[in-house]
């Protein structure tokens, strides 16, 4: 797990505020929970807040990559098994489901199971019980299931890499973590975050993001997505003689003109516009409507909206911590 971030729980990007939402709701109930997300979103923060804000946030968290589990061995994992139950069994093992008893299970890279090892995984999901190897009573499990996936889940099952009963226990409860593109206007609240965390755990003072460096980051698509915009503040701030973080340090293989896309720069139109309309209006909402020319309704959203994800303007504040 990374405790060096914190999600963000002020956002303006609807996708992500949705996918908070859900994360609210599920937090307060049992249910098993899929986190849909590229690669470097973020999956790992949601189950710890999942975890956290739920009423198993005194009991363990336990983290399962799925991609580096063999086949042969998944019983014995998952289930545990009694000493002497097969060859090389010189002790009784829990395995992962007791080990998460009364805390959370978290199965990373889910979409790497197997097809054949799912119908155990969807029996223990039902039942709640499972059958350690070796024994010939079932115990019972009280470990909630947290299940992250970089493919979703409807693709999976496309592809005949997701058997259909699993996908029909699991679709209901998901969480689709949007990537970084999809929230640009919240990289500034980002950026600020990241550098203030980064340069706190290099000894570093004084570190500043130029405009000119924070258009470049707002024009980059972030294919590694929060993951990726670490790292390269990490490098920057590392290398940077000044602490300040210019665009040659941040991308320093680039030759491609830097260019906002239309959503950030239309955000910013309107953050620039509504500031200029309360300056000129005094902040009086009948005056700036009438000065806006929009109607009470618009004027009211656009201005609620404005002050709260202005994508310039967000690196001055601090995301939430959870």
């Amino acid at each position: 797990m990374d405790g060096g971030n914190a999600i963000m729980w002020e956002s303006g990007s609807m996708a992500y505020q949705e996918a908070l939402r859900r994360l609210d709701v599920y937090a307060r109930h049992e249910l098993t929970v899929v986190l849909e997300g590229e690669t470097g979103t973020g999956k790992e923060l949601f189950v710890q807040a999942l975890h956290d804000r739920s009423g198993r946030s005194r009991g363990p968290l336990i983290p399962v990559n799925m991609a580096g589990i063999p086949s042969s061995l998944f019983e014995s994992l998952f289930f545990g098994h009694r000493k002497g139950s097969f060859t090389g069994a010189q002790e009784t093992r829990t395995g992962f489901f007791g080990s998460a008893d009364g805390g959370t299970l978290f199965l990373d890279e889910f979409n790497s199971m197997d097809p054949d090892l799912q119908p155990k995984l969807l029996r223990v999901l039902e039942t709640r019980h499972y059958l350690a190897v070796g024994e010939v009573r079932p115990r019972k499990t009280d470990a909630r299931v947290v299940l992250a996936t970089n493919i979703p889940l409807d693709r999976l099952r496309e592809t005949g890499r997701l058997r259909e009963d699993l996908y029909f226990r699991l679709v209901a409860h998901r969480i689709r973590i949007p990537p970084l593109r999809e929230r640009l206007m919240d990289l500034p609240a980002l950026v600020s975050a990241q550098v203030e965390r980064i340069a706190r755990e290099v000894g570093r003072a004084g570190v500043t993001v130029p405009d000119s460096s924070m258009r470049a980051l707002l024009s980059y698509g972030w294919p590694g997505n929060v993951r990726e915009l670490s790292e390269k503040l990490h490098s920057a701030i590392l290398h940077s003689p000044d602490g300040l973080l210019t665009v040659p340090l941040l991308f320093p293989d680039s030759t491609e003109e830097i260019f906002i896309p239309y959503s950030v720069a239309k955000e910013k139109f309107d953050f620039d516009y509504f500031v200029e309309v309360e300056r000129k209006s005094g902040g009086d909402p009948a005056k700036g409507r009438s000065l806006s020319g929009l109607s009470e309704t618009t004027y009211r959203r656009k201005l609620r909206r404005i002050k709260r994800t202005s994508p310039m303007e967000q690196q001055k504040k601090r995301p939430g911590i959870p």
